[in-house]
């Protein structure tokens, strides 16, 4: 008896020397309870330029424009929300100072950075830059920092997505820099939903020209929001993020209040930026001119 007790005690301690966050996934905590997604798109909806497209209010639910939501899609740099969720769902020390490495750098589209090697900035810089800015650098420094390293963070970003119920989503990078990091919208709309409940990444994804300075003063430099419409005074914008990528086209995720509800769009595959606002000033317009009505 006493030997097998031994066995488990010595079979449990290399199990989690082996894996040092076994349990995380069951650990993932859901901090809201928005109402679950349902359809009423009874009324003649607009027509937009992106490929696929969800908009509805984050609260209840109710989804009123839908356009090939469930098309599997490559999402771009829309998947640093997801990487955000997964960092604050490990639980570091966002205080902790961490170095950009020749590690750090693109090797799958050979992008460019603002952020030269050698740069200590927080865990929590570092996410700001991730989702104001999308600096890539950034977003695969936090994941080899993650606990366990690259491996379980690429675990558990699947884990998660899974857990929040977006089944037709599959993440093999941090950034979206590859192709196959794809979702659909109805996924995004969810995901979307899950981040929106998260105060810093509201706070991170609004932010807009600050001022990045690294530890020993090596590197200072202003960054800004991609997207434009977060320092617009038409609009009242809750959480953003947008990508970019050859294969992926101009996409954008966006929450954003009108007459004291918030709503959140999804769209993917637009041409252009140009097109790609184009359709978010459409949907803007369309829920003061007739969603707001009904109410």
């Amino acid at each position: 008896m006493k030997k097998v007790f031994i066995f488990i005690i010595l079979f449990v301690s290399y199990i989690i020397s082996s894996n040092p966050n076994p349990f995380d996934f069951f650990l993932y905590e859901k901090k809201f309870n928005f109402g679950k997604l349902y359809y009423d798109t009874g009324v003649m909806t607009p027509s937009l330029y992106a490929k696929s497209a969800v908009v509805g209010e984050i609260a209840k639910g109710r989804i009123f424009i839908s356009k090939n939501e469930k098309e599997i899609l490559p999402i771009a740099s829309i998947t640093k929300l997801l990487t955000a969720l997964t960092i604050l769902n490990g639980k570091q020390d966002l205080d902790e100072l961490l170095e950009i490495t020749d590690q750090d750098m693109d090797t799958v589209k050979n992008s460019t950075s603002h952020i030269p090697t050698g740069t200590l900035l927080t865990r929590s810089e570092l996410l700001n830059l991730a989702l104001m800015s999308s600096e890539n650098r950034c977003a695969l420094c936090l994941a080899r920092n993650y606990k366990g390293g690259y491996y379980f963070f690429s675990r558990d970003i699947n884990r998660i997505a899974q857990s929040i119920g977006a089944n037709d989503s599959y993440f093999v990078d941090p950034c979206g820099l590859a192709p196959l990091n794809v979702s659909t919208a109805l996924d995004l709309f969810e995901i979307g939903r899950r981040a929106y409940s998260e105060d810093l990444i509201r706070d991170f994804t609004t932010r807009d020209d600050l001022l990045f300075e690294s530890k020993g003063k090596k590197f200072k430099r202003y960054f800004g929001n991609t997207n434009d419409i977060v320092v617009r005074k038409d609009w009242i914008v809750k959480m953003s993020k947008t990508g970019y990528t050859l294969e992926a086209g101009r996409c954008l995720i966006l929450a954003f209040e009108i007459k004291g509800v918030d709503y959140l769009l999804v769209l993917l595959g637009e041409n252009s930026v140009g097109q790609r606002d184009k359709d978010a000033e459409t949907i803007k317009k369309w829920i003061e001119d007739v969603v707001t009505a009904q109410k």
